[in-house]
């Protein structure tokens, strides 16, 4: 009887380990969970590389699981007296489709012909602040279309680069891949595992899938 029961513990397993494995498609605003992170949705205001407000409402928007990393980097962030923050999250593909006409040119604006990672909630464009919320120095500033940008830049000052790399380390340590050519980006490992969205950030409710 005990060696039936093994067995049958066995079989169910690889079933128990796919539900484990299955990503939580329910998109999450990040307000909703901890307000210490600073939202500076650059989108929603006229200070971004379009000079308009693209955006309705300065949302975060990200799949469930992508906000809880996210959550995690935060609070390991904030022990050590820092915070996150964040400039872009979930991204309408028809917005990404208007950057695209703006700016042709694949070094800066992605082609939106397959969907991009924040198209699918999985990707975050962060920065990093003082306990007080003072914005501390990065390579960069936010959006910026040159080499500064790009991580491994060997011209940014010692204390840019010392802040930059304790954010890729907070998060990848939360399962965040860091994008080569913009220190700010980071996609969720499994990113394509998400569908691509193009509902509107409204400035309530407005969370599909």
């Amino acid at each position: 009887m005990k060696h039936a029961f093994f067995v049958l513990l066995l079989l169910l397993l690889p079933f128990r380990e796919s539900i484990a494995r299955e990503p939580d498609m329910m998109l999450a605003d990040l307000a909703d969970y901890d307000s210490s992170i600073i939202l500076d949705i650059r989108y929603a205001t006229t200070n971004n590389f379009t000079g308009k407000k693209v955006y309705p409402a300065a949302r975060c928007l990200l799949r469930r699981d992508v906000a809880m990393r996210l959550l995690k980097v935060q609070e390991k962030l904030r022990a050590k007296g820092y915070r996150l923050i964040v400039f872009d999250c979930y991204r309408p593909l028809s917005v990404q489709k208007h950057f695209r006409a703006l700016l042709p040119d694949e070094r800066y604006v992605a082609d939106p012909a397959n969907g991009l990672r924040h198209n699918r909630g999985a990707a975050v464009d962060v920065s990093l602040a003082d306990s007080t919320g003072r914005p501390l120095e990065m390579p960069s500033g936010y959006d910026d279309f040159s080499e500064k940008a790009t991580r491994g830049w060997s011209g940014s000052s010692t204390a840019a680069r010392r802040n930059s790399e304790l954010l890729d380390t907070a998060m990848e340590e939360e399962g965040f891949e860091p994008f080569s050519a913009e220190w700010w980006h980071f996609d969720a490992a499994g990113w394509e595992l998400y569908p691509v969205s193009d509902f509107p950030l409204e400035k309530t409710g407005g969370c599909e899938e």
